[in-house]
């Protein structure tokens, strides 16, 4: 009995904090998000990671569609804040497939997030709707 009020009074806080970071790193993208977008078009692309790092990119696109700025947010946990993304600054966004070079260095989820930024403003640019992705849970359910 003791054991479950001791993790009970470890787990209560450890989700609070949790929560915390969370929320801050949502205003943290809330407020790139605005910062950029306040300058012009964004184009978004992201690849979680279900085991690995997750990763977020932001390119702001001047009106012909060059990359004028890329930020990326990328890290297994909710302290993981925004960095600079120039790889492809000064790029036009449909050259980002045949670009991949740049960014040989970085993890594949990075590689994936940049493709669907590409495939997002592609969407967008021709009236499509952005497909809503499945979570993990919901893939997960569609099996049952």
């Amino acid at each position: 009995m003791e054991v479950i009020i001791l993790l009970g009074v470890l787990m209560v806080p450890a989700y609070l904090l949790q929560t915390f970071f969370g929320f801050k790193q949502m205003q943290s993208f809330s407020r790139e998000f605005k910062r950029m977008r306040g300058k012009g078009r964004v184009a978004i692309g992201r690849k979680s990671g279900y085991i690995g790092s997750g990763v977020i990119i932001l390119l702001l696109l001047d009106d012909q569609g060059f990359i004028q700025e890329g930020k990326k947010l990328q890290g297994t946990s909710v302290i993981a804040r925004f960095k600079n993304f120039s790889n492809f600054v000064g790029d036009h966004i449909t050259d980002i497939p045949n670009k991949l070079s740049k960014i040989e260095k970085e993890i594949g989820n990075v590689k994936k997030a940049s493709l669907d930024a590409y495939t997002n403003y592609q969407l967008v640019s021709e009236g499509k709707e952005i497909p809503v992705k499945k979570s993990m849970f919901g893939k997960i359910k569609s099996i049952f």
